[in-house]
């Protein structure tokens, strides 16, 4: 069908469905509709009493708004007055605790569970029955690998033809109607109020002019008895399979804000815990104790930090001079960004410097400062301790607006880091997106530059004149296993500082990290953070552990679920899922076909189980145990915990096997595996097979018995 035709027949889709929604209004939810036309009456009449008492203009007219409603006829069986109300609701309470209303809903209570029971005795010899009958069937042994049966082949069928063409047709109405937003507004504007719900609103906000400048507070019994009326409506109108659906909706959106500022409260106490270290740490552990895991984590949260950080202190440079010509400084530093003028901080250093050279001489402040008024405003600002001059601000706003701005990864590190950052931009002033739990998958990821080592040497280079030589000057540094590049005392001792190539004795790696603060400072804070990890603090040197905080994880806690009331959920899913691979996997040991009943069984426990992965992957999260000291190992220990959420740090983040290729490259230049490897030949190994161990221990034992 052409695109055209279609459009045409689903235009006039729309307007017949339109026109019959308008219909059912007219005919099955007149009441509504005249509850409208009553809701804005009053909404008319308390307009004009609020201003004409704000003004002072016009006469007072009467505020229909407290009347009762006209059309509908309902009574909520309350109370007349708020008195009378509060009186019965504390007799109420009383009566509810007494023996013998405890005694009656006792015996309501094990009548309806006799039904219930009498009900599953019923069911129970039905659903034997239907499992034998089905065990037996399906117990027949075939080897038919991959075939359909016939019953699922009719399936398939019949799906193919009904169920695959629905989809795709209802998939292009839901995108034209996509495309045409204001239909759904219409239909949502005509199906609230046929619901009674566009006249709640209404009269929500005709009650409230009203109560805003009378500040009647007699009258809010009233309009809590109109609510209720308005509200019995509402339910005797929407059918119950939908008040179920928007029950359910508005509890699993309540439940899971609540999931998702549990996970940003935890992301807070994280970024609270990454700022108290220094600027070097070293996080220690045994094997999968989540070492890199977790300095991956804190690099992701430090890398918001920093623009964060940038962002904050750009809004009191601006400050300093208010009237300043910002966007058009900002767009000069984008152009010079694009054409490579600008491309680091020492290059911005050189560029205000020599836009302050070019303003001294020509004292021109149209070219250089974008028009702005320096005799009205002034070039010079004294907070109080100190006077800065225009062209100092702009230095520092410009190395700010540098590390904001970039649309690169500020992480460098030994191996692959992920990260979706986004920025946000209509042509003028950009934001970031940094939510790390937002649902979706980010389409701008960027991952981390690759560390080479040579830029952090203030000494000897691997690679002799090296063109990215002393280019680092800010960002987040990550080095796993940094024990294995740099060494520890006792590993290094056979190694000489005086020889001609590299070694982690003449590299000054070490000087590097006691003034790496200095090239990263702006604005006095400095843009820098080191995070390290190895099994033991003590694999890495004395001289540059100490300039560490030593972070080593205690305990690795188990998956917990920030979403609230999730364990009924969770208990379904998971009995589910252990059901149904119990019979999948004794189905397929006697049976190779496909078929209907594993087919159906499938699709249902699979979109059960999918939910509760993405649960858990969305709103997931583990504590680890961690303790701190200082890097000289002498000092007192402090506990603290350390969230790792699953959206933020297992969302395709880094490789926890990232040096794995180096093992890969050696394992295929193999031509044996493990099934090529000799077995012993009983249970006590003989000489020959202790001499095919390869072992030191072993041929030292024949060497000196001289075989």
């Amino acid at each position: 069908m052409k695109s055209k035709e279609k459009d045409l027949i689903f235009w006039v889709l729309t307007i017949v469905l339109t026109i019959s929604f308008m219909i059912l209004g007219v005919f099955m939810y007149r009441t509504s509709w005249l509850r409208l036309w009553e809701s804005v009456r009053d909404l008319g009449a308390s307009c004009q009493y609020y201003f004409g008492q704000l003004f002072q203009i016009g006469k007072i007219s009467e505020i229909t708004v407290l009347l009762p409603s006209e059309v509908i006829d309902i009574t909520t069986g309350l109370p007349k007055t708020g008195e009378t109300f509060s009186y019965k609701l504390k007799a109420y309470f009383r009566l509810l605790l007494e023996g013998r209303h405890l005694s009656t809903f006792g015996e309501i209570f094990a009548e309806k569970m006799m039904t219930f029971l009498q009900v599953i005795i019923i069911l129970i010899p039905v659903g034997v029955a239907l499992f034998f009958i089905i065990k037996r069937i399906y117990k027949r042994v075939n080897n038919r690998y991959g075939q359909d049966t016939i019953f699922l082949k009719i399936f398939k069928k019949i799906t193919g033809v009904i169920d695959s063409p629905i989809r795709a047709w209802v998939g292009s109405y839901v995108d034209f109607l996509r495309n045409k937003r204001w239909i759904g507004v219409t239909w949502i504007t005509i199906w609230a109020t046929n619901f009674n719900i566009t006249p709640i609103i209404i009269s929500f906000f005709a009650y409230y002019l009203y109560f805003v400048i009378s500040f009647d507070l007699i009258s809010l019994y009233g309009q809590f008895c109109k609510l209720i009326i308005d509200f019995k409506m509402v339910l005797l109108y929407l059918p119950v399979w939908l008040e179920v659906i928007i029950f359910w909706k508005i509890f699993d959106g309540m439940r899971k804000g609540i999931g998702l500022g549990l996970l940003r409260y935890f992301e807070a106490r994280n970024c609270g815990f990454i700022k108290e270290l220094p600027i070097v740490s070293m996080s220690c552990g045994s094997m999968g104790k989540k070492k890199t895991t977790m300095i991956t984590d804190m690099a992701l949260s430090q890398e918001v930090m920093f623009r964060q950080e940038a962002f904050s202190r750009l809004q009191k440079q601006d400050l300093k001079f208010p009237f300043f010509p910002w966007v058009s400084f900002e767009n000069e530093i984008k152009v010079c960004m694009e054409y490579g003028v600008i491309y680091n901080l020492a290059s911005i250093r050189a560029w205000v410097a020599l836009k302050r050279q070019r303003y001294e001489k020509h004292n021109d402040a149209d070219k250089q400062l974008y028009g702005y008024d320096t005799k009205r405003y002034g070039t010079d600002y004294y907070d109080g301790l100190k006077e800065e001059n225009l062209f100092d601000v702009l230095e520092t706003y410009a190395k700010l607006y540098f590390i904001y701005v970039i649309q690169s990864s500020l992480i460098v590190s030994n191996y692959s880091i992920r990260t979706d950052n986004v920025q946000l931009s209509e042509g003028n002033f950009p934001l970031w997106s940094y939510d790390f739990f937002t649902n979706g998958v980010s389409v701008d990821s960027r991952f981390a530059h690759i560390l080479d080592f040579d830029v952090l040497r203030l000494g000897k280079k691997v690679l002799k004149n090296n063109p990215k030589r002393g280019s680092f000057e800010f960002g987040v540094v990550v080095i796993s296993e940094v024990g294995k590049e740099r060494g520890n005392n006792l590993e290094l001792t056979e190694v000489k500082k005086t020889v001609q190539t590299a070694n982690q004795k003449n590299d000054l790696f070490n000087s590097w990290l006691k003034l790496c603060r200095h090239s990263a400072t702006v604005d006095n804070f400095p843009f820098i953070k080191v995070f390290t990890d190895e099994q033991r603090p003590e694999s890495w040197g004395a001289d540059a552990r100490d300039l560490c905080d030593i972070v080593t994880i205690v305990k690795s806690g188990e998956r917990k679920m920030a979403l609230p009331f999730y364990t009924i959920e969770e208990t379904i899913a998971e009995w589910c899922f252990d059901k149904f691979m119990d019979l999948y996997y004794n189905l397929r040991y006697y049976r190779g076909d496909n078929t209907l009943l594993v087919y159906l069984l499938k699709r249902i426990v699979s979109a059960i189980y999918q939910r509760h992965v993405k649960l858990y992957n969305r709103f997931g999260f583990s504590v680890l145990t961690i303790s701190t000291e200082r890097g000289t190992m002498d000092g007192k220990k402090a506990k603290k915990k350390y969230f790792l959420m699953n959206k933020k740090i297992y969302s395709d983040r880094f490789s926890t096997d990232c040096f794995s290729d180096y093992f890969n490259d050696m394992a295929k230049k193999s031509k044996t595996g493990i099934t090529d490897y000799l077995e012993y030949a009983s249970s006590k190994a003989t000489v020959l097979e202790l001499k095919e161990q390869n072992s030191y221990f072993i041929n030292a034992l024949y060497k000196d018995v001289g075989e």
